[in-house]
Order: C-alpha cells, then sequence, then structure tokens
C-alpha cells in the first residue's frame, strides 16, 4: 500500500481508560460479540466463555502504545498521515496491531491481530496464487472469490474483511474493504471489477515494521476459530464454469487471470494443428496421473544416479518451481503444452520436505521411454556468458541455516555452524535413529513420540497446532521437519552467492567445506536482488534506475557503457539515494526493463533475483489515496 517505508515518531503508552475506550469502540464498529453474565456462569471450567475485559486485552493489550506516522502512498505519491498502534499478545514480541488514517474514527486491523482474534472481521478466500499477485498492492478481482455462494454476511460495501490463501485456508494474510456488496453476491465467474480494495497484507511495511529490526513473524499453518473452506474450494475450482468465448473479465480489468487460456475446440478434447491433424486435449485426471508418473519416474533416477543415500543428490525443502522445473518436466511421458501445473486439480502450492525413497510406490515403478524433444531454435554464441566468460549458470544463491543454541548439542553439535537444508533433514534422521524409544508405540510409522526436548525445545506452545500436537503425544516426522526449517528463531536462515569456483565446488551435505576453502561467511535473510525501477521525471521523461547489482559482483563502471551502448541512450552512474555511501546505482533513459534484465541474466544475475517496480503505471480506477 504504501509508497515508502512509513516514518513512525517516537511510541508513547496509553492510559488505561483511553485503552478502555478504544477496545469499545473496535467491539462496537466490528460487532464482537460479548457473552452476558448468564452465558458467563453456564460456561464449563474447562472452556470458560470470554469476559468483556479479556476481549478488550485480546483486542488491545494492556501493554499498547501509539505513535504518528506519515508516508507517500498511492499512484500519486499523496502524503498520508495517521495513528500506528503498537503492543504485544502474551509470548509474542511488539507489533503494529492496528492503523487509523487520518481523521478517521475507524481502525483497521493488522494480521497479527486477526492471528489472535479469529472471526473478528469476515473471512474470504482466493486461489493461493492470487495472494501472490494481492500481497504486491492488486486488489481482489470480483472473480477471483472462492467459496461461495453464500458468501459472508457482513462481507457488505465498505466492510473490512481478511482474505486467506486455499492451502492455509484458516490463516488470513491480506486486510481490505470490500468495494461492492460480496454478501449479496451469486456465481462469480464472468463477472468484472474489483471487490475488495487493499490495506494491509503479510509482507508489506505494517507487518515488516518491529522495534527490534527484526523483520516479520511467519504466519502460522493453521488457526482454530476461522472457517475454513479448503473442501469447498478444491470442489469450486474443479466445478467452475467458464465461457471458453468470453474473456477472463479479472484480466480484462487487470486482475489476475484464474484459468489456463484454452485454445478454440473442435471437437471433445481435441485442438487442431497447423498441418490439420487433431491434438488430444488431456482431462484433469490424465495430467494428474501423468505429473504423479513423472514425479515417481523422477525419484528412481535420483536413486540410480549413483549419488549417496539417503538423499542421493537431492537438496530439501524443494519448493514448488524446483518440483515443477527438476522433478515434473523433464520426466513427463508428453511432450505437449497442455500439461502444465495449471491444468492439474492442485489448489495449493507445494513444498517437499523429505521423500521415502523406499516408498511401494517407488519400488514397483517401471520406467517408460521419454519423448524426444523438439529442436529448439539456435542461439546466438556465448548469450548467456559474462564479459569473462562465465556462465549466468555458474552463480549459485544458496539458503543455509544456523540453528538456535536451544538446539545444541541434542540435534546440532555446533552452536555456531551453517546447515543446508539436507543437512538439517539428515541431521533429525539422525536423532530419531539415536533415539529409538520415539519410534516405539505411535499410531504410524511416520510418527514420533514426544520427548521433553521436543515438546519444550521445538514446540513452544504459541499456536493451535502446537497444543494439538503436544496434546496427542506425537508428531508426524515431516511436521517435525517443517517446524524446525520455517521458524526462523530455530532456524536463522542466511544466504550466500557463490561464484565460480565456489559455485562448482559446492556440495549441499557440507557447504562447510566451500565457505572455509573461500572464506565465505552467510549473511541473515532477506537475500539481495537487483532492482530496476521505472519512473518519470521532468513530466514525460521516462528513465530507468539499476541498483543492488554490485551484490552480484557487477562494476558498474563496467556495466553502465555496456547497458549505454545496448539501449541507444545515456546512461549515468550516481549514488544511490538513501542507500549506504558509495553504493551506486545506472540510470539509463527510456524504459529498458527487458534489455537491463537480459543483460544482467548474461552476467549471472538469475531472473528470479530481479525485481522491477514500475512507478510510471497509472493508478486504477476508483482506488483512493493512501489505501
Amino acid at each position: 500500500m504504501f509508497k515508502k517505508k512509513p516514518q513512525i515518531k517516537n511510541l508513547s503508552p496509553l492510559r488505561s481508560s483511553d485503552r478502555r475506550k478504544l477496545a469499545d469502540q473496535i467491539i462496537a464498529d466490528y460487532q464482537v460479540i460479548v457473552p452476558s453474565d448468564q452465558e458467563q456462569e453456564n460456561a464449563s471450567d474447562a472452556s470458560p466463555a470470554p469476559t468483556l475485559s479479556s476481549i478488550r486485552s485480546s483486542l488491545l493489550p494492556d501493554n499498547l502504545q501509539s505513535a504518528r506516522f506519515t508516508t507517500l502512498a498511492g499512484a500519486t505519491a499523496t502524503l498520508v498521515s495517521g495513528t500506528v498502534y503498537v503492543g504485544s499478545h502474551p509470548g509474542l514480541e511488539e507489533r503494529i496491531l492496528w492503523i487509523q488514517y487520518g481523521k478517521e474514527v475507524r481502525l483497521y486491523p493488522t494480521v497479527y491481530t486477526l492471528w489472535q482474534n479469529p472471526g473478528l472481521v469476515p473471512l474470504l478466500h482466493t486461489p493461493d496464487f492470487v495472494i501472490e499477485k494481492l500481497q504486491t498492492g492488486a486488489d481482489l478481482m470480483t472473480p477471483g472469490l472462492f467459496g461461495g455462494p453464500p458468501w459472508p454476511e457482513r462481507a457488505s460495501p465498505g466492510a473490512v474483511v481478511a482474505v486467506a490463501g486455499m492451502q492455509n485456508d484458516t490463516v488470513p494474510v491480506w486486510v481490505g474493504t470490500c468495494k461492492i456488496d460480496v454478501s449479496a453476491l451469486g456465481r462469480v465467474q464472468g463477472m468484472k471489477g474489483a471487490a475488495v480494495e487493499g490495506i494491509h497484507w503479510k509482507g508489506d511495511e505494517l507487518w515488516t515494521w518491529s522495534q527490534s529490526g527484526v523483520g516479520g513473524r511467519a504466519a502460522p499453518t493453521a488457526i482454530e476459530g476461522w472457517s475454513g473452506l479448503a473442501s469447498r474450494l478444491a470442489t469450486g475450482i474443479e466445478d467452475a464454469d467458464l465461457d471458453d468465448d468470453e474473456e477472463d473479465a479479472a484480466q480484462e480489468e487487470g486482475g489476475v487471470s484464474l484459468v489456463a487460456p484454452l485454445e478454440e475446440e473442435h471437437t471433445e478434447n481435441e485442438t487442431q494443428q497447423p498441418n490439420g491433424d487433431t491434438e488430444h486435449v488431456p482431462t484433469t485426471p490424465e495430467v494428474d496421473a501423468a505429473f504423479k508418473e513423472a514425479f515417481l519416474f523422477s525419484v528412481v533416477s535420483a536413486k540410480k544416479s549413483g549419488s549417496p543415500p539417503p538423499r542421493y543428490g537431492i537438496d530439501f525443502p524443494i519448493g514448488q518451481a524446483g518440483v515443477i522445473d527438476k522433478m515434473i518436466k523433464p520426466f513427463l511421458r508428453y511432450d505437449s503444452p497442455h500439461y502444465t501445473i495449471k491444468n492439474t486439480s492442485s489448489s495449493g502450492e507445494t513444498r517437499i520436505y523429505d521423500i521415502d525413497f523406499d516408498d511401494q510406490q517407488v519400488l514397483v515403478f517401471t520406467p517408460y521411454s521419454l519423448p524426444t524433444p523438439k529442436t529448439a531454435a539456435a542461439k546466438p554464441p556465448n548469450d548467456s556468458k559474462t564479459s569473462n566468460g562465465t556462465h549466468a549458470s555458474d552463480v549459485r544463491l544458496v539458503t543455509l541455516f544456523r540453528p538456535s543454541p536451544k538446539l545444541y548439542p541434542d540435534l546440532f553439535p555446533s552452536k555456531h555452524g551453517f546447515y543446508s537444508g539436507a543437512q538439517v533433514s539428515q541431521t533429525l534422521k539422525t536423532y530419531i535413529t539415536a533415539n529409538p524409544e520415539l519410534s516405539q508405540g505411535t499410531s504410524s510409522k511416520r510418527h514420533i513420540k514426544l520427548n521433553p526436548f521436543i515438546a519444550n525445545t521445538i514446540l513452544n506452545g504459541s499456536s493451535s497446532e502446537d497444543n494439538a500436537i503436544l496434546a496427542a503425544g506425537e508428531i508426524g516426522r515431516d511436521v517435525l521437519s517443517r517446524r524446525i526449517s520455517d521458524d526462523t528463531i530455530l532456524m536463522a536462515p542466511h544466504w550466500v552467492l557463490l561464484q565460480p569456483p565456489a559455485s562448482k565446488e559446492y556440495n549441499p551435505a557440507d557447504p562447510a567445506a566451500t565457505l572455509s576453502a573461500h572464506n565465505i561467511k552467510p549473511k541473515p535473510y532477506p537475500p539481495p536482488s537487483v532492482l530496476i525501477t521505472i519512473e518519470k521525471r521532468t513530466g514525460t521523461k521516462t528513465v530507468t534506475r539499476i541498483s543492488g547489482f554490485e551484490t552480484f559482483g557487477l562494476n558498474p563502471q563496467t556495466l553502465a557503457p555496456e547497458l549505454q551502448k545496448k539501449c541507444a541512450g545515456s546512461a549515468s552512474i550516481g549514488q544511490l539515494m538513501g542507500g549506504k555511501p558509495g553504493t551506486m546505482e545506472i540510470t539509463v533513459q527510456g524504459d529498458q526493463t527487458d534489455i537491463v534484465r537480459s543483460e544482467l541474466v548474461k552476467r549471472g544475475v538469475h531472473t528470479e533475483w530481479v525485481q522491477v517496480d514500475d512507478k510510471t503505471k497509472k493508478k486504477k480506477k476508483g482506488a483512493q489515496p493512501g489505501r
């Protein structure tokens, strides 16, 4: 939402009377139900009813502080001011819990408040890939709504609502206000326009802010009390009735396309080819089956590759992009553009933390003949090399984890070491093997019992998921691995950028050897990126600013002349505005995004390490400054 990081003045504690008054205003505005005296008397000791005092404390903790803020917001960079309310819930660090704009009376909750107060606002749902777009500042388009009708009754025009994805469907990660009456909507496919205007989301400046500067807190995987719609959402996607000849309304209005474009049909499940032949269009179950076969093929191939067990050369965890690019695409039985992730029944992100290489499906799998790849168009020689002959693939950006001292010496042998994802997974397996009593008497072979170390150190009981695991007395091995890897307090993520020859020598099973041999010290997250900023100056004059390239070993004195030649325009070097002294940026005349990105890739900067901020895009219709 904000065009720049807000300037927050000194925090001041609120008086108890002011906090109670503010809490009562929130209770009234958001129609929070306060149990009556009779309801509190009838409640059981095991599940007591909340009191007015406990509700107030949940909304506005006793240590609440406030501060004024100013920032530039909106497409026109309008000056916006307001008040933020900062506090901490029991066992958690201080965060911005509420925000108030200008002279508005209403307060807007942040995701930190919603995670502690289930049901405070209506919860809407949208696919996870739409969530990614919303977290860049886009509004939620009407065709992007899933889970209804019926829709939440309180989702009326102007109402504050929360939005969750489909994978973690009980965890709000985006906050906005309804631009239309969502509660009255029927079928949304084929409709046009924005439904909800964004205010705040997980990943923005409000989420990141903390007095200690540690960055934002990771979202829980599930929150008891919010109405999850996972099963209904999956059905909604499969049964969605979309007209092939109608242009997707969300895409037309600048939103996110919800379905893969389909070619014109000639007969059922067939498309016309340029030579007049027809090609079979696979159904969703057929694509699902092909993806499963390809995944099993890749696992079998890894076992036969000669790489040492138990990981067979695979570096865990593997994100969805890695699964698709390395384990699915190379092993697909069919060479057809219809076999894509968009044509599967998958409704959420995939992340693999471990693989059972001795699973029966792997043992009985029979490899098949792979299709002959289509001849690729010839590429110009050295198109992926830098000026010194280094290929783009020679540079590696690696994530390593530094364990908390709490995990020493039970799990990790050193307080100061750095470990790859593969090592973290293997270390956990070694620990379980060394403690055989953990695997005895469990409800499943994939589960282990809790011991004092796991229960008190790894599970802190701060989430409903932890409490459920503690009550059950056992935990899934994959859940435990994910719990350790995703907890940035237990395992602090760091990054290293490896240039040749370090990148070629790197071994996920022993990253310390490469770090020591080349005297490389990992740095705390977030990892670096090159920022390409497109903006207008002096009216209609457009320029492209490039910064962050020095981290990747690129010299501005060498890069600027080459960009000037490629872009056929002037290029200048100057101090990066707001950067550390000596940090430079390059400015090139015109919008040169594609050329700059291409030149960066040739010099080893992969496309996923490049961010583009286009400040020349026009403001969407109906959007209000500061929202």
